[in-house]
């Protein structure tokens, strides 16, 4: 493994055959330019600064700074190669690695040769805060990005917030849009917040999720149905909204905590059968749970540690 949402890393990732889609994730600089980050702000986690692009700049240091406050030639000063996380330890530093632009990734897909490979696209934004481009900005110059690219038939736009997808779909219908979810239960979806993304608050129809793009669970009342509304053809949720027969396990790690007030049907062979869904979950990066989630039935699976996946996939006969 190697740092995310850098070209090592999607280089790395081109370099393994049962590889089929790159997941990434976006923001816009202040001036204007598409780049590659997990966070809406430069993450200290994964990141550190260097030397300000100019001597006395105001605003270095820049980690900890959103992206929207920085020009692309501020954000290129840090690098984000160097620090690994210590729960995942087999992955290898690549220091001096910069925040690359989505034009950079799509050039380095091109000249991969990989043609085989699609491209999962996350708008980093959300509704509930004023800490990134607009939706309406962010969603016009990603489309006219992944057109200007030639990748609208091999690129998916992605989000949690899905006032993008519905918009990216309108904009340009070649390109496939995926409802990302997060849901959990009682405990967790006690205030509106980025846990619950489906019922803002846990079982209550008269608090509406900010997150769906307008539309309702309580009116639905239906994953399938709800996700069909939003015009994706791909629902990724995190593991347990599929799971019906999980049990109440606590855990610190939210991937691996399990609780049957998560599951939000139907099923995945329902999902998949009626709706015409993929259903691809979200993060998983232990061998178990692995298992278990290719057993329900999934399309797909998107985990941090690819070489892993892999070897589960495998021994399950899938690629």
């Amino acid at each position: 493994m190697r740092p995310e949402n850098t070209l090592a890393a999607f280089r790395y990732s081109l370099g393994l055959p049962e590889v089929s889609t790159l997941e990434m994730d976006i923001g816009i600089t202040g001036d204007d330019r598409i780049v590659v980050s997990h966070d809406r702000a430069v993450n200290g986690a994964h990141c550190v600064d260097t030397a300000p692009v100019r001597p006395g700049d105001p605003l270095f240091p820049y980690v900890g700074k959103q992206i929207r406050q920085l020009t692309l030639a501020q954000l290129k000063t840090v690098d984000c190669g160097s620090r690994t996380p210590p729960e995942l330890p087999e992955q290898v530093a690549v220091p001096g690695e910069r925040i690359p632009t989505l034009a950079e990734v799509f050039d380095l897909v091109r000249r991969s040769g990989r043609d085989d490979v699609r491209l999962n696209i996350e708008t980093k934004i959300s509704p509930t805060a004023d800490d990134t481009a607009p939706y309406r900005q962010m969603t016009a110059q990603l489309v006219a990005a992944i057109e200007r690219a030639g990748f609208a038939g091999r690129a998916t736009v992605q989000s949690f917030d899905w006032r993008t997808i519905r918009l990216a779909k309108a904009i340009d219908p070649r390109i496939e849009t995926v409802a990302l979810v997060w849901q959990y239960g009682p405990q967790e979806c006690a205030t509106v917040a980025d846990e619950c993304s489906l019922q803002a608050v846990y079982g209550d129809p008269s608090v509406k999720s900010p997150w769906t793009g307008g539309l309702d669970w309580w009116k639905y009342r239906d994953l399938g149905k709800l996700v069909r509304a939003a015009g994706a053809s791909t629902v990724s949720a995190n593991w347990q909204v599929h799971d019906p027969n999980q049990v109440k396990v606590p855990d610190a790690d939210w991937y691996r905590r399990t609780d049957p007030a998560y599951y939000s049907g139907p099923g995945v062979p329902v999902l998949e059968q009626r709706y015409g869904l993929k259903v691809v979950p979200y993060t998983v990066d232990d061998e178990a749970t692995m298992q278990r989630v290719i057993d329900l039935g999934v399309t797909g699976l998107i985990s941090d540690d690819p070489d892993l996946l892999i070897a589960v996939a495998r021994r399950s006969g899938l690629r």
